[in-house]
């Protein structure tokens, strides 16, 4: 695993600590909640809102990528990004939940690498 992907047991109150600390550092944060999230499509969905994508997103894999590789329109030199109860990601879809979160982790370990190159830092928490 990437060494910006962090694996992590926040309780709430250090999330909440974690991510104004964060913005205090004037990273751009986003929150994502694994029971928000219970299929694929809840999750392109949420991660959309999350990161305000552009209206010409598809909600699908492929748009996802492109969108966390781009990310123009934050301003910010620092993301963040902290999915809290990770673990209950995708439950609805227990048969291929594993895979869905594995996916999750290719995907933004591809985008910490892009944004590296690029000069501005990625940081992904994955609390359960």
């Amino acid at each position: 695993m990437h060494n910006n992907i962090r694996k992590c047991k926040l309780s709430h109150d250090e999330v909440y600590n974690t991510l104004y600390l964060e913005a205090q550092n004037d990273a751009y944060i986003s929150y994502l909640r694994g029971k928000r999230y219970k299929t694929e499509q809840d999750f392109l969905i949420e991660v959309s809102a999350s990161f305000q994508f552009p209206y010409y997103y598809g909600e699908n894999w492929s748009a996802f990528d492109e969108c966390i590789q781009d990310l123009e329109w934050i301003k910010h030199s620092r993301i963040f990004v902290l999915f809290d109860d990770f673990s209950q990601s995708f439950c609805d879809q227990k048969n291929i939940q594993t895979i869905l979160q594995d996916r999750v982790i290719d995907y933004w370990t591809r985008a910490i690498d892009y944004w590296e190159s690029e000069g501005k830092s990625l940081e992904v928490w994955l609390n359960n």
